[in-house]
């Protein structure tokens, strides 16, 4: 099959609609219409349903698009691999990451990078953990950064730091002056949390099922930033992993207390890729880079300078 039918049936199980892949392609939709109708043709099955709200896929349009991305998939990483070998370093990576290590070290990450490879471009989505580690499954990401993220099919971890969920307060807030916290401590005060979606999120509720205890919540939100927001103007606490937060603490605008809950220590900030794709150069020398970055920010937590003493 052509290369040109594989990037229109991808676009268009991507955006479900045939007109908004034309425009992003910047071809015709009859164009990207006759390929499909004849792809179906070859493959005597249809492959997408029709509904007034757009195209979905079949049953069989599943099977198939996952074949169509593998081979995009792979062609981008040889293509990676030969410009290596020519000495170019260059090459295209997809990040999606959560939304605390964006300005932090996913931020310092690319900049470091781009500073010794500048012919490296990347894309990069914001979003939270769950749909991370479905972006890597999916092969619409190389690289995923997850926090706290649960084993998934087709997914692993090329790594994981530990990064555990502190109490985030302003300088001024009671609880500041505290060596460590309970959950029970906090659900004191008004508190802030991530939407459902979110690593953060699953870890509290998880918790809060396991001791019997009510979670309500003064903010629900599903940016980071807003949480970092309410901490820092004394509304109340929220809790975020550390990586998260430093920036905020490095300029003394938040305090961040450690939980003397275990489950709340043992959590990871997760770096994460497809099981069964080889990287293309340029994402898997990232993912080194990156990982040596995240390690660097975690070793300031304050549970962590506590064990090295």
């Amino acid at each position: 099959m052509p290369l040109t039918q594989f990037r229109y049936l991808e676009e268009v199980a991507r955006c479900g609609s045939i007109r908004i892949a034309a425009d992003r392609l910047h071809v015709a939709p009859s164009a990207i219409s006759r390929q499909i109708k004849n792809l179906e043709m070859e493959i005597g099955d249809a492959l997408f349903e029709r509904h007034a709200r757009g195209m979905v896929l079949t049953p069989a349009g599943e099977i198939y698009i996952q074949y169509t991305r593998n081979v995009l998939h792979d062609r981008e990483r040889v293509r990676s691999e030969i410009e290596d070998l020519r000495g170019l370093r260059r090459g295209h990576i997809r990040v999606y990451g959560i939304d605390g290590v964006v300005a932090g070290p996913l931020s310092v990450a690319i900049h470091g990078f781009r500073a010794k490879y500048p012919n490296v471009t990347f894309r990069l989505i914001s979003t939270g953990t769950e749909l991370v580690t479905r972006a890597v499954r999916d092969t619409d990401a190389d690289v995923g950064i997850a926090f706290q993220s649960s084993p998934q099919r087709e997914v692993r971890f090329a790594h994981r730091v530990k990064d555990p969920l502190h109490a985030v307060v302003s300088p001024t807030h009671e609880l500041a002056r505290a060596k460590t916290v309970s959950l029970a401590d906090v659900l004191k005060y008004p508190v802030a949390v991530p939407e459902a979606t979110f690593g953060i999120r699953r870890l509290i509720d998880q918790r809060c099922r396991s001791l019997k205890i009510s979670l309500q919540p003064a903010l629900e939100t599903n940016s980071i930033e807003a949480l970092r927001g309410f901490a820092r103007s004394g509304a109340g606490v929220t809790m975020l992993n550390y990586l998260s937060t430093k920036y905020d603490v490095d300029l003394h605008r938040t305090s961040a207390i450690p939980f003397s809950d275990p489950a709340f220590q043992r959590s990871t900030t997760d770096i994460c890729v497809h099981e069964k794709r080889g990287l293309p150069v340029a994402a898997r020398e990232f993912v080194g880079h990156l990982s040596v970055v995240m390690e660097e920010w975690a070793r300031a937590a304050p549970s962590r300078r506590a064990q090295r003493r």
